[in-house]
């Protein structure tokens, strides 16, 4: 299989640039240049070039992906700069796109660096979460297309996933996020309802934002347990960071319809029970 990732950290300078082209470019055993020279000694210029023409210069000066395949995977460095241009040149149209590939790791991998200005329109990138989904997608499409199925890949329910390395560490030290998902499955052992689930996740000090008319379902942390900056955590993004299925609006009311029918069968076997105890207490005593 093969992911993609984003580096969230770039910077705004000349000198960040060139300096993250030197890096990726140094260790690469091969490279290539989409609308772009394939030495990264000259791509810098270049980006620049195209960033004075628009006017452009100030800002975000590029945006780094990786595009990671799986150590199983039996795919040539060849391959992997064939379905590493496809990509690029598939989800970033009139962009130029320095490609280096990697080995030094135990997987192959592709860094790629966007210049932000597209050259055609003078647009700049400003990618929303839909559209780094759609590249997952492009990237999907065409690992099949060489017989990599990453669809078939299966990760199992509760794995950690991603694609944020502070976000990652955060997490493995138990964060916010992690506690904050702790507490809704132990609530959700016992939760009846919206009203009883927003009462129970009260007490632990989370507010929940559940409206039936929006789409998200959200959760405070209050500053009193609050460890890190963001206090506040969709439903949606706990699913996908931890691999939640139940995690929906419509798998958190399964769950409180379920607990719900649960209680009514145990409190009628409860009122049942002592009454053919007594009824039979009494037999007996006759």
């Amino acid at each position: 299989m093969a992911i993609i990732k984003v580096v969230k950290r770039s910077g705004k300078t000349y000198t960040s640039l060139k300096k993250v082209l030197s890096y990726v470019g140094e260790k690469a055993t091969e490279t290539y240049g989409i609308n772009c020279n394939e030495d990264y000694t000259k791509v810098a210029y270049e980006f620049f070039e195209t960033k004075n023409y628009f006017n452009k210069t100030g800002g975000r000066q590029y945006r780094h992906y990786i595009q990671s395949f799986s150590p199983e995977d039996e795919i040539s460095k060849e391959k992997v700069l064939e379905i590493a241009i496809k990509w690029a040149e598939e989800s970033f149209h009139g962009h130029e796109v320095f490609i280096a590939i990697h080995d030094d790791k135990e997987h192959l991998h592709s860094h790629f660096i966007v210049n932000t200005v597209n050259f055609e329109n003078g647009k700049k990138l400003h990618e929303k979460k839909n559209e780094l989904e759609l590249k997952k997608d492009i990237n999907d499409k065409i690992c099949h297309e060489y017989g990599i199925d990453n669809k078939s890949y299966h990760r199992e329910i509760g794995t950690v996933v991603s694609y944020d390395k502070d976000k990652y560490y955060a997490m493995k030290k138990g964060g916010d996020i992690t506690k904050l998902t702790v507490t809704i499955l132990d609530i959700l052992d016992k939760a009846t309802s919206i009203e009883e689930f927003s009462t129970l996740m009260a007490e632990e000090n989370y507010e929940v934002e559940w409206n039936e008319n929006r789409k998200h379902v959200v959760f405070k942390v209050d500053n009193s347990i609050l460890e890190g900056k963001k206090n506040k955590f969709r439903l949606e993004n706990l699913r996908k960071t931890f691999n939640l299925p139940i995690f929906t609006k419509e798998g958190l009311l399964n769950i409180f319809q379920e607990n719900s029918n649960k209680n009514i069968k145990e409190n009628i076997n409860i009122s049942t029970k002592p009454t053919r105890t007594r009824k039979n207490t009494r037999e007996k005593e006759r």
